[in-house]
């Protein structure tokens, strides 16, 4: 049997068990993974389209507009987890209903057990225009989960298959590494060490076997000849030793001190990265937020009013399809560009999601605010963007929302003063949220009149978010 072989073989074969074992692993925190961020994707996809679509569902069954009813069913259908939209009417029953072709996404087994299974989700269509606020209707949505499935098994099914190729490679690398580096050195020491015979002086003494690598077998080499040799030579060798382990020691203090300035830096700028938008570069729904919570508790505090625009692009899809996508992106880096000039220091422009932006305006009444919603309307009315030898003109939808001050209620209706009034007392009242759907409501209002316009939020409403975020007026 050649020397060394059974090290080699122990190594591979325990290399290969160890790395498979760590891939199967990674694979299961992969898979685990994944499955929670897809079921988090299908979940909140479904969510925000069936929110989305209500206030449409609501046009479709107080005015009985098939045509819109239509519209909105294959816009839903173009989410490929959307199976069936049915609208139903409280005294005709069904009004209107799109499914998909049979056969279209093929249902599997998988498909009744992963991500919540197929599911029926009703939401009641109520009529806001009515009061009191009454039920119209239904809109039934049929979800099926397969398009996630298909989706979910390609991913798990790569995953495995590179983890396993890159496992194997891995330790067969790291067994061959690990046999010529340092298993071999040291077995030819060791028969070196037990041939010697440091007692017989009638032989010369034999110097170790010739290693080219300047490390621990070398130096336990340089050791063994000085424990042969002589013990002043021994004691040298043990002082560089420790020498040598402390200048590692210094070097080890400094890169570790020198990675965690790295590591600051890097946090840093991840944070950074986390609360702005990449294409515009204006700060995210996530910073803008943060900034609104903090002008509310600053309202309810000082009595400090707060403003909010919601402005959206007219038409932006048309415009995508038309000159692409690029040309989309570069109207909304434009835009940004413009909001910042507009804007005062102390002001918030920010990129919500898509072609939408938002404004916050700390210590602004709604009357300026409005009046600076209209100048900024006017502005990208005015303006155009050049790209690929074309300009590019587009106009914008503007809704108004805020909290003013109370010298800024005395100029409201009564009643909506002392919703205020109750809105600033209610401790668990989701204020920020509020804001942004009167201000949502008044941009959807703009848009029904027409577009290009500024609309300020219909304050008496705000008895219509009880149920929501409960407070007592």
């Amino acid at each position: 049997m050649k020397l060394g072989s059974t090290i080699a073989a122990r190594q591979l074969k325990y290399s290969l068990f160890l790395a498979v074992a760590l891939g199967l692993l990674i694979v299961a925190i992969r898979g685990y993974q994944d499955y929670y961020w897809l079921d988090g994707v299908y979940q909140q996809g479904n969510q925000r389209l069936i929110s989305s679509s209500v206030p449409v569902a609501t046009q479709v069954l107080a005015k009985h507009d098939l045509e819109l009813a239509e519209v909105m069913a294959r816009g839903m259908l173009n989410n490929r987890s959307i199976a069936r939209v049915t609208l139903t009417n409280a005294d005709d029953g069904i009004f209107y209903e799109l499914k998909r072709p049979a056969g279209e996404i093929p249902i599997s087994r998988w498909a009744e057990k992963m991500f919540a299974g197929l599911q029926t989700i009703t939401v009641p269509v109520r009529d806001p225009d009515r009061q009191p606020v009454t039920t119209i209707g239904e809109m039934v949505v049929d979800l099926n989960p397969q398009v996630y499935v298909d989706a979910y098994m390609t991913r798990l099914s790569w995953s495995f298959l590179a983890t396993m190729v890159l496992a194997a490679v891995m330790a067969m690398a790291f067994a061959m590494m690990s046999y010529f580096i340092f298993s071999r050195p040291v077995i030819r020491l060791g028969n070196y060490i037990v041939n010697a015979d440091p007692t017989d002086e009638s032989r010369p003494l034999q110097m170790p076997p010739e290693h080219r690598h300047d490390d621990e077998v070398q130096l336990l080499g340089s050791v063994t000849v000085g424990l042969f040799g002589m013990i002043r030579q021994q004691l040298g060798q043990l002082r560089k030793a420790r020498d040598e382990l402390q200048n590692a020691n210094i070097t080890l203090e400094e890169r570790v001190k020198q990675r965690t300035q790295e590591l600051n830096e890097a946090m840093s700028k991840l944070e950074v990265l986390a609360s702005t938008d990449p294409l515009t570069e204006l700060p995210n729904r996530r910073a803008y937020l943060a900034r609104l919570d903090e002008a509310i508790s600053i309202w309810r505090r000082r009595d400090t009013p707060v403003s909010v625009i919601l402005l959206d692009i007219d038409r932006f899809k048309a415009l995508n399809d038309t000159y692409g996508h690029q040309a989309g992106d570069a109207v909304l880096v434009a835009l940004a560009e413009m909001l910042r000039k507009a804007l005062r220091a102390i002001d918030l422009p920010a990129r919500m999601g898509g072609e939408e932006f938002a404004v916050l305006l700390p210590g602004e009444e709604l009357e300026g605010a409005m009046i600076l919603a209209e100048r900024l309307r006017k502005e990208l009315e005015k303006s155009s963007v050049d790209f690929g030898g074309s300009k590019l003109n587009f106009t914008s939808s503007f809704g108004v929302s805020g909290l003013p001050s109370s010298a800024g209620m005395a100029a409201l209706d009564p009643e909506v003063a002392k919703q205020f009034d109750a809105l600033r007392k209610a401790e668990r009242a989701d204020i920020s949220g509020i804001l942004y759907s009167l201000a949502d409501q008044a941009l959807y209002k703009a848009k029904e009149e027409g577009r290009n316009r500024c609309r300020l939020a219909d304050f008496k409403s705000l008895s219509e978010f009880k149920e929501v975020f409960p407070f007592d007026v």
